[in-house]
């Protein structure tokens, strides 16, 4: 609904999220600036990346025509101060300082307790996590013959998809289902598919992920983060294997009842 209600004020204007151009960079600030006094939508808060001392892996990153593309496509305006908001910036900021920063700065997560596993498959651990990178901690369980993380290191993994979506691969809190200090929510990621993948190319189409997730915290810090969800499907989408028409838009990772048994056991 937000890409149809705000099309009339962007018109085509897709900027990439990597290298964009300053006139772009410029042109994306105006138009969340918009968004924010005409529509109330609040922008991502990733915390100071203005800090002194911080270690950038490759220098600051700009997350103006991210925070744009998300806006445009988001499915939920979440109340500031909400629940969903809360954890939907936790979630944005430790996926900044995964990409961006070296584990030893993480202010996300307890270094001695973190770990990440996804599907109820094998968990990684704090510093190995950190160098797998998400993708691969995340993809781990998957068919091989669709992604294999262990012939993928940190940088490959993050091409592969920067590649497929230059214009961003946003990602949204949906429904918050319990607090802390153990946080069930669930989410959905989507992208423009056009660019390539596997050799496939897109054709600007829609691609969506949803899942759930399951979130320890000490405090306001990831101990524990269990993913669910199914890769499989938005994989062969990429690669050319299936319409993006069929992965599931519904069920109970977009609010609906939890029935019909295990979501994974016939995917």
């Amino acid at each position: 609904q937000n890409l149809i209600i705000l099309m009339a004020d962007v018109g085509a204007f897709m900027p990439k999220s990597r290298g964009a151009s300053p006139e772009d960079v410029a042109k994306a600030r105006a138009l969340i600036e918009k968004f924010k006094e005409e529509h109330g939508f609040l922008e991502p808060d990733r915390g100071d990346l203005d800090a002194p001392g911080i270690s950038w892996k490759n220098g600051k990153p700009n997350y103006t025509v991210a925070n744009y593309t998300y806006m445009l496509g988001k499915s939920k305006h979440h109340a500031a101060g909400s629940l969903e908001l809360i954890v939907e910036n936790l979630v944005k900021t430790w996926e900044m300082e995964a990409t961006h920063k070296p584990f030893e700065e993480w202010q996300t997560v307890d270094q001695g307790t973190y770990t990440v596993s996804a599907n109820g498959g094998q968990t990684f651990q704090g510093e190995v996590a950190a160098s797998m990178g998400n993708y691969n901690t995340l993809m781990y369980g998957c068919e091989k013959a669709l992604y294999d993380s262990e012939k993928e290191t940190f940088e490959s993994s993050h091409t592969h998809f920067q590649e497929a979506f230059p214009h961003g691969f946003p990602w949204e809190v949906l429904e918050v289902f319990a607090g802390p200090p153990k946080v069930c929510f669930s989410w959905r990621h989507w992208a423009n598919f056009a660019g390539k993948y596997a050799g496939h190319e897109g054709k600007g189409e829609i691609v969506e992920l949803t899942g759930f997730a399951v979130v320890n915290l000490v405090g306001m810090k990831v101990s524990s983060l269990e993913i669910f969800y199914d890769p499989n499907g938005f994989l062969r989408v990429l690669r050319g294997e299936k319409a993006a028409e069929e992965l599931k838009t519904s069920g109970a990772a977009r609010g609906g009842p939890l029935t019909g048994g295990c979501p994974f056991k016939h995917a």
